[in-house]
């Protein structure tokens, strides 16, 4: 249960109910129901109430701070039939925060410190509402923090801890995920379709912006064994789909393309149009990223696009610089500009106005130059302004991938950059 108006009206996003859910079928309970109410305690009580009439685990964030509409731990109470008691440990807890920071409590704080009877209180080590939980009847309620940096440490402390100690028969999941581009969806389903069916572990691609992300999931109560099912089931997927997989699990496809170029040596600079800088903010968010990236333009500007990447001038008027011939002018002048190995660049129309008969709105034209010469494709995306830049984007990313993969280059000893 994710409570707060705001998340309610849509003011916020919430990543809570993401993250609990995650973890929680990693550690093998099933979530059935996932609600977001706002600071209402008639309603807030109600759902309770509802709650715990049909789930043995219930967890509730945000809504327990110092002001009169932070009522969860009150609502919970109620719905328990428990009162709330002051706790002095959770209140000694609370002023040594505020003495650290050098500051002073209010009186309105005390209420932070109210624990339901017989109930557990959480300690808070990054901010003063403390976390609480209470076994009742066989079931557990709890109630978190609705700061995200409040709410996962106090989550992985001590919650998680509470749910294994209380409900012994869970079977945890080991995951794998497997991360492709390059290949549509439906495509990877046809591919893998016998995986599919398989009901321990489980195959199921899921699609984002011009990737797939293949996860793997197997239950044991032998994690090696639940290891072993998934290393089986990956290894036949990659035999299948090799051309496409990038990475595994929290790798990028920019930290896919960062550990080539840190490996081999090689540097690149991006010209960027349509994009307007989105490449290279992908690329840079790397660590260590300065090994390699040289230099990021973004060249709106038919001017700039002549007089800084040589871009010819019959290429600048021709369909409002959205062609082949400016692209392939722009990847191969900023390579020769920041004196890089590989040149990357971007040009197209984003929308919502703009575009010509013949590259209508949301073209978008990639181009890669090396030493081996200069490839360039052309894509049409649909959706919004920013769906354009985002998919141009990715798609300049996995050209780039592409290239490298297909490169027989040895790997040559000299790193550039400082490596921050």
């Amino acid at each position: 249960m994710s409570v707060g108006t705001e998340l309610l009206l849509g003011e916020i996003t919430d990543t809570n109910a993401q993250y609990i859910s995650a973890r929680l079928r990693e550690i093998g309970v099933s979530v059935y129901r996932r609600e977001t109410l706002g600071d209402n305690r008639s309603r807030l009580t109600g759902a309770f109430r509802e709650a715990l009439g049909r789930a043995s685990l219930v967890i509730a964030t945000g809504g327990l701070g110092p002001t009169d509409d932070d009522v969860t731990a009150e609502c919970l109470a109620a719905a328990l039939g428990l009162p709330l008691e002051f706790h002095e440990g959770a209140w000694e807890d609370m002023l040594e925060w505020y003495r650290v920071r050098g500051r002073t409590p209010s009186p309105g704080d005390r209420k932070q410190a109210m624990i339901i009877g017989g109930g557990i209180p959480f300690r808070n080590k990054v901010g003063t509402a403390p976390g609480q939980a209470i076994l009742t009847g066989g079931k557990l309620a709890c109630v978190l923090p609705g700061p995200p940096r409040e709410m996962i440490p106090m989550f992985e402390e001590h919650l998680v801890p509470l749910i294994q100690s209380t409900f012994t028969d869970l079977v945890p999941l080991y995951i794998k995920n497997l991360k492709l581009t390059g290949i549509p969806e439906v495509k990877v389903g046809e591919m893998i379709r016998d995986l599919m069916d398989s009901a321990n572990p489980t195959v199921a691609p899921y699609a984002g912006r011009g990737e797939i992300r293949i996860r793997i999931a197997a239950g044991s109560e032998d994690l090696a064994e639940a290891r072993k099912m998934v290393a089986q089931v990956a290894d036949e997927v990659k035999s299948r789909l090799r051309d496409y997989i990038y990475g595994e699990d929290d790798d990028t496809l920019e930290s896919a393309v960062g550990e080539i170029m840190s490996r081999r040596g090689l540097s690149i600079a991006t010209a960027e149009s349509v994009t307007g800088g989105l490449v290279a903010h992908r690329l840079t968010n790397v660590p260590g990223s300065s090994r390699y990236f040289k230099m990021g333009m973004v060249a709106y500007s038919p001017a700039i696009k002549a007089t800084c990447l040589g871009v010819p001038d019959e290429a600048i008027w021709k369909d409002e610089a959205v062609n082949e011939e400016t692209a392939v002018s722009m990847a191969s002048g900023v390579r020769t500009l920041a004196g890089a190995k590989i040149g990357l660049a971007t040009t197209g129309f984003a929308g919502p106005t703009g575009g010509t008969e013949k590259e209508p709105v949301g073209t978008v034209y990639v181009a890669v130059s090396d030493e081996d010469g200069t490839e360039v494709e052309r894509f049409i995306y649909t959706g919004s302004r920013r769906d354009v830049k985002e998919y141009g984007a990715g798609r300049a990313l996995y050209v780039l991938w592409r290239r490298l993969k297909r490169s027989r280059r040895k790997p040559q000893g000299s790193k550039e950059g400082s490596g921050q």
